[in-house]
């Protein structure tokens, strides 16, 4: 059974989540933050042009919150947070530029780049100074540690929260698809964060799973509201920085499999256009695939969202099979 604390703040979350969202759907729609759809998508999608979007920030406030309002006093989750609301910050950025300023390539890769390396930076400066046992991931399907040196620890935090954050990126393009996805990703990591003892790290999982469980009935098909940037970035921010401060950053592919495979798929599509002048996929990421192949958007989610759960069996598995 997990422990009062986590739950306690995912429950806060969900709280106070759905109590807001009414009131921030006409925020955002008074202030013209509603969702520009590209006409080189799937057709079904222009429908969604207009509809309110950033409403990441809501649950993503609400989460950190809830998760620190339960452990006030503890560093590491502090540092947790800060890297989730500073990745918020840069996808609100990318947001409003795009939908109030007009610019459609938002904020430049260059400095969204800067911004997420600065607080990879902080995450892994503390790291070293304070929480040794990420320096030990453990890994998967054995009791044993991989013992990581500074400059190794460094680059892998680096890829891995550049990698989880452009992949719930990536992911977030359907209606539910990352609120489902991510979700199930976050309660997976939770439950290993608490079982390795890390209860504020588990916390802030649970406090948005919870936040994503009140955000999700306007997101459902057909989406009320979008979490935009602003919440897919702080959701694949939050995911890795909790996982390499827990010491379960090789887990991360694992319970992510879906958040990969859509990095992937844009890396391929990307080089073998490049080298042939052809499209290996109908369209870039992978979901838009599938979506183009015939696969309805709703059955896609369910689909995607099985798929997310079985990635988190897997690596709860991988776990308790060595336990």
């Amino acid at each position: 059974m997990l422990p009062a604390g986590p739950l306690l703040a995912g429950l806060a979350s969900w709280l106070l989540v759905a109590l807001a969202m009414p009131a921030t759907v006409d925020w955002l729609r008074r202030h013209q933050l509603v969702q520009v759809v590209r006409r080189e998508g799937p057709a079904s999608h222009l429908a969604k042009q207009g509809t309110p979007m950033a409403a990441g920030l809501i649950f993503v406030c609400a989460s950190c919150l809830a998760a620190w309002a339960v452990r006030p006093t503890d560093g590491t989750l502090a540092v947790a947070v800060l890297v989730t609301l500073g990745h918020a910050a840069l996808g609100f950025g990318d947001d409003y530029l795009k939908v109030v300023r007009r610019r459609p390539e938002g904020l430049l890769a260059r400095y969204k780049l800067v911004g997420q390396l600065v607080l990879a930076g902080a995450l892994v400066v503390f790291a070293l100074l304070r929480r040794p046992e990420a320096l030990l991931p453990g890994i998967p399907l054995t009791t044993a540690h991989w013992v990581l040196g500074p400059a190794l620890f460094a680059a892998l935090s680096i890829v891995a929260l550049l990698g989880a954050t452009n992949g719930t990126n990536f992911t977030d393009g359907a209606d539910g698809l990352l609120t489902t996805t991510g979700g199930t990703a976050l309660l997976a990591l939770g439950i290993l964060l608490w079982l390795d003892g890390s209860r504020g790290l588990a916390g802030l999982c649970l406090a948005l799973v919870g936040g994503l469980a009140g955000f999700a009935p306007w997101n459902w098909h057909p989406a009320r509201v979008f979490m935009g940037d602003t919440g897919s970035m702080a959701i694949g921010a939050a995911f890795a920085a909790t996982g390499i401060l827990g010491g379960w950053t090789l887990y991360l592919p694992v319970l992510g499999l879906l958040f990969v495979l859509e990095v992937l798929s844009v890396v391929a599509q990307v080089v073998w256009y490049r080298r042939t002048g052809r499209r290996l996929l109908r369209m870039a990421p992978l979901h838009h695939h599938l979506e183009l192949s015939g696969w309805r958007e709703q059955l896609l989610v369910k689909r995607l969202w099985i798929f997310a759960a079985l990635c988190g069996a897997v690596g709860l598995a991988a776990h308790w099979l060595v336990l």
